[in-house]
């Protein structure tokens, strides 16, 4: 177990909102790590007591609130902006390191991969099936979950973090696009999996309308020519389908209509990727 007065190896960043418990026992797991921790919450305003209750538990853990509601992307930038670590775990509130060796080996795979500049941890949603995603080690991936993942500090900050004006959902393929277009690498890791605590059949409206507004960004912001016109417009249809298919299409429409106003309004602002990277990003999509 690691305790205060022990410098740090690496920096974590749990994102909480609302579910002071479980960033409780997720503190607790990231300080019997192996590896001394600096902690760090970026609340997303949280009105539980999360904060009150992490502060009397653990006082060294940095705490960063946000009063109003500013997304899991904003947070996570706030988090590494303030670590002080070259790697930095990126970490849900609901992920928990439950084997007291994960930090360790995902260090000893960043220092044999410099060209790393995420590392997707294996990962299992314990509460829906016994599946460790994140696999096989080894793979250069696209696209990896931000419940589980690391990144080298100075790679993330050069291009800019996660793209705030995506809020939630589809972040992880935007910063993935931008970080492999510079020449970093994503890359899955043999070591021990998290336990995310994600809850079965997840879904909402803010789930939908979030994922079908950033698939439509995504495309109209990193996809060069003249990938942009069919893949904006396949990303419209594929949501409005999906909507109708799962009869949740009025979270799809609007969506894909946000969308579009950000984009007539200048909040969306094009910064495509080179054509190979985006070809090299369809191809792993279509392989699964």
């Amino acid at each position: 177990m690691n305790g205060p007065g022990a410098t740090p190896g690496a920096s974590v960043v749990f994102t909480a909102h609302n579910r002071r418990d479980m960033v409780l026992r997720a503190i607790a797991l990231a300080r019997a790590q192996t590896v001394p921790l600096e902690i760090i919450v970026a609340d997303d305003a949280s009105t539980d007591g999360t904060r009150d209750a992490v502060m009397a538990a653990d006082p060294q853990v940095t705490y960063l609130y946000s009063p109003t509601s500013m997304g899991a992307c904003y947070q996570r930038n706030r988090g590494v902006k303030a670590a002080h670590c070259e790697i930095v775990f990126l970490l849900d509130d609901d992920s928990m390191l439950v084997s007291e060796q994960t930090v360790a080996q995902a260090l000893k795979a960043f220092a044999a991969l410099p060209e790393a500049a995420i590392i997707a941890l294996p990962f299992i949603n314990t509460l829906q099936d016994e599946v460790v995603r994140h696999t096989p080690a080894g793979r250069q991936l696209y696209d990896f979950v931000a419940c589980a993942h690391a990144v080298r500090r100075n790679r993330f900050l050069e291009v800019g973090g996660y793209c705030e004006l995506l809020f939630y959902m589809v972040e992880e393929a935007d910063l993935a696009l931008r970080l492999r277009d510079r020449g970093g690498a994503i890359v899955s890791v043999d070591c021990d999996p998290l336990h995310h605590l994600q809850p079965p059949a997840r879904r909402s409206y803010k789930a939908d309308f979030f994922g079908r507004r950033n698939y439509v960004l995504l495309y109209y912001m990193r996809a060069p020519w003249p990938y942009v016109v069919p893949r904006v417009t396949g990303a419209v249809v594929k949501g409005i389908l999906f909507g109708v298919r799962t009869r949740r299409v009025r979270a799809a429409i609007h969506g894909a209509l946000a969308a579009f106003r950000l984009m007539a309004g200048g909040q969306a602002q094009r910064a495509p990727v080179r054509r190979q990277t985006f070809a090299d990003f369809l191809a792993a999509r279509q392989d699964g």
